[in-house]
């Protein structure tokens, strides 16, 4: 039988080591582009609310003001829960091949982001530490 890995080797160890923890622990959430990763992630895997949760105060109220209209309108057919409405089950995003900070001071970054061979600048918000997606500040094709 052929080890890939011989765990007695101290390189061994150092690339297990390294592997389990880019495994265990997800990006954090400490730089704008990794920020968006995790956001990306969390719409991949169909959770919306932690997905809302990474958006900026400012989209949130925004995209809550749409649905509400939105549902108001319907009269009632369509509910008025904003991420259920912006990140329907069906919503599946593009795969996400690039992202690129371009301009970023304490509180606002620009990224360039590809995402299926298409380029989008966003635009990032630190609210609290934390850095969310501000969709009303400035989302534009390249």
């Amino acid at each position: 039988m052929v080890h890939f890995l011989d765990m007695g080797s101290p390189k061994s160890r150092i690339l297990a080591f390294i592997f389990f923890c880019a495994c265990a622990f997800p990006p954090e959430a400490s730089t704008p582009e990794n920020a968006l990763r995790l956001f990306w992630g969390a719409l991949s895997r169909g959770e919306t609310s932690k997905a809302w949760d990474m958006l900026s105060s400012e989209t949130q109220i925004f995209l809550a003001q749409k649905t509400t209209l939105a549902s108001e309108n319907a009269l009632g057919l369509i509910p008025n829960h904003p991420a259920a409405i912006v990140f329907m089950p069906q919503f599946a995003p593009p795969v996400l091949e690039k992202v690129e900070l371009l301009e970023a001071d304490e509180q606002t970054a620009r990224l360039r982001v590809v995402a299926s061979q298409k380029g989008t600048l966003l635009t990032m918000k630190k609210e609290a530490g934390q850095w969310k997606l501000a969709l009303n500040n400035g989302v534009s094709d390249e």
